[in-house]
């Protein structure tokens, strides 16, 4: 079958049909039953809803939609709707990358500061691959502007604004290569690199090498947030009152930003195993990353490497705004692909594409139960307080509400009968002193690797008016040019980065301040002044502020 072919397969129709008869590996189920059971809770007139692509063997197995694409004007979701990529788009930009390199324009493993100069020297040079790996140790561009008092959402972001602030930043998380540190400004970057190394825009690059070859003529850059698209889904998150619009308000791409159909990324998905652009270009993005430590991570180029159920999937996720999908292949199972975008917050791409593969290939081993015991709460209540990630430096706390410990309040560990803890999919591991205090607690990674978190304190800090007053004062970052005005409300720390920006936040251990998702913290001198204010976050590690009154 030609790539045209498959290309026009009915995704003109309305809500779509299943076209081919169902697969062996589906054990002759209807792939349109699969679906409606998997999507039910979208498949109504009065919610958002996801669009959803099967195929195998080159062939297309199914195309449909559930819900609606735009909630007041009666416009469904088909097959045929445009929707946005969210991180999905990291494997195109990768792949813009890799012709490049096969044009001979580029190579790897050079020093990314030959295309960039604006990068600062730190130390081992950042390369294109730590780029597309995620292992640069570049500050995530998104808590930069947040902490300047402008998360996204709340202005226009443009390429320009937010290159000249990710080149800006003077430390890095962590040296190059150390570590994996999911981030969008080496994405970012990258379609500078594709720009100046091509000699015309990224979008257009894109579309000459890439779009228009492989027949993809549903999709195009969101760079350009103003562009009227047409059949584009307007994108949702749900509020307490109901569903609000949430759509992504910049011009940043390559990241994520990519307009698309699931008809087109099974058509990308055909030619990836095809290897149309050819096998350098292909072979080089499913191939794993290796740590300055020699641990090889599950990330590629713009792909994740891994397993589902013990079968190999070459897959990636994407979130913006309320745009949320998934796009995977199997290629032990005929080459199965699925593709899911939906178009409001919460709807769970990723679970409902594992969804459809547990009931196409049903098959699949299923992780053994754990053999666990009742644990001991005399044991157990222990390990309860504050812990604190020694990478990201943000803070989880243990407690034993509902009569199990647990972490934030919500997931439970469950006592191994052989002495171990396990949360959720992984085995942990507390290390106790002499008489059973605890420590730290060890977390593996999917990638094999262990993050450990420090035990801080075993019950939240409750800071005095006095001793927050010793904080309070003005600190300047000139990474971001911003003068950070803190204070305080009750017993909160309040963090202001602008006029009608505060953030308020409560204490976690002695002066550190947080809300999960990052930490506030502050440092002293040798006479117990207060030095610098600290942030830290999943992807912006440890953001040092000085004093300056």
């Amino acid at each position: 079958m030609t790539p045209t072919a498959l290309h026009r397969r009915p995704l003109a129709m309305a809500l779509a049909i299943a076209v081919a008869a169902p697969t062996a590996g589906a054990q002759r189920a209807d792939l349109a039953a699969i679906t409606d059971r998997v999507f039910a809770a979208w498949n109504s007139t009065h919610t958002p809803g996801c669009a959803v692509g099967i195929a195998q063997g080159g062939r297309v197995l199914l195309t449909r939609g559930y819900g609606m694409a735009d909630l007041t004007g009666a416009r469904p979701i088909t097959p045929g709707t445009i929707l946005e990529s969210g991180s999905v788009a990291k494997q195109f930009t990768a792949t813009a990358v890799m012709l490049l390199v096969n044009d001979g324009k580029l190579k790897l493993d050079d020093d990314a500061r030959t295309v960039l100069p604006e990068l600062p020297m730190y130390g081992r040079p950042i390369t294109f691959r730590n780029l597309l790996t995620h292992t640069s140790g570049l500050r995530e561009w998104s808590n930069l502007v947040a902490w300047q008092g402008w998360p996204r959402g709340t202005r226009v972001h443009t390429q320009s604004d937010v290159f000249d602030l990710v080149t800006h930043q003077q430390s890095l998380n962590y040296p190059v290569g150390d570590y994996y540190s999911y981030t969008n400004s080496g994405f970012l970057l990258l379609r500078t690199v594709v720009e100046r190394v091509s000699g015309m825009p990224f979008a257009q690059f894109t579309a000459q090498r890439i779009f228009a070859p492989l027949g993809m003529t549903n999709t195009t850059w969101r760079d350009d947030f103003t562009r009227v698209v047409p059949g584009l889904a307007q994108a949702y998150s749900r509020q307490a009152e109901g569903f609000h619009i949430d759509l992504p308000n910049d011009n940043v791409i390559a990241a994520g930003g990519l307009l698309t159909t699931v008809g087109d990324w099974l058509l990308w998905n055909d030619h990836l195993t095809k290897k149309t652009l050819g096998a350098g270009v292909i072979d080089s993005l499913t191939r794993r990353m290796t740590l300055t430590s020699g641990l090889e991570i599950a990330y590629a180029l713009g792909l994740t490497v891994n397993s589902y159920r013990g079968l190999r999937e070459l897959s990636h996720s994407g979130s913006t705004a309320g745009y949320g999908t998934y796009l995977a292949r199997y290629p032990e199972k005929n080459d199965l692909s699925i593709a899911v975008m939906c178009n409001v917050s919460g709807a769970g791409a990723t679970g409902l594409t594992h969804a459809i593969v547990d009931a196409m290939v049903p098959e699949l081993p299923r992780a053994a139960a754990l053999d666990t015991v009742r644990a001991d709460m005399a044991t157990v209540v222990k390990f309860v307080g504050l812990y604190r990630d020694t990478r990201t430096n943000t803070v989880m706390q243990l407690d034993t509400s509902r009569g199990q410990l647990r972490r934030d309040g919500g997931a439970a560990f469950s006592r191994l009968r052989d002495g171990g803890y396990q949360l959720g999919a992984s085995r942990v591991r507390f290390t106790t002193t002499a008489i059973g205090l605890p420590v730290s607690l060890h977390v593996p990674t999917s990638d094999g690797d262990t993050v450990v978190h420090a035990f801080m304190a075993a019950a939240r800090w409750t800071p005095s008016a006095l001793e927050l007053a010793g904080i309070a004062g003005r600190y300047r970052n000139e990474e971001i040019g911003v003068t950070f005005t803190v204070g305080s409300a009750g017993d909160r720390l309040t963090v202001s980065p602008r006029v009608g920006q505060i953030d308020t936040l409560p204490a976690t251990y002695r002066d550190a301040f947080g809300n999960g998702d990052e930490t506030v913290w502050f440092v002293r001198d040798k006479q117990g002044r207060v030095t610098a204010m600290h942030f830290g976050s999943a992807r912006a590690w440890d953001f040092v502020s000085p004093r300056v009154k």
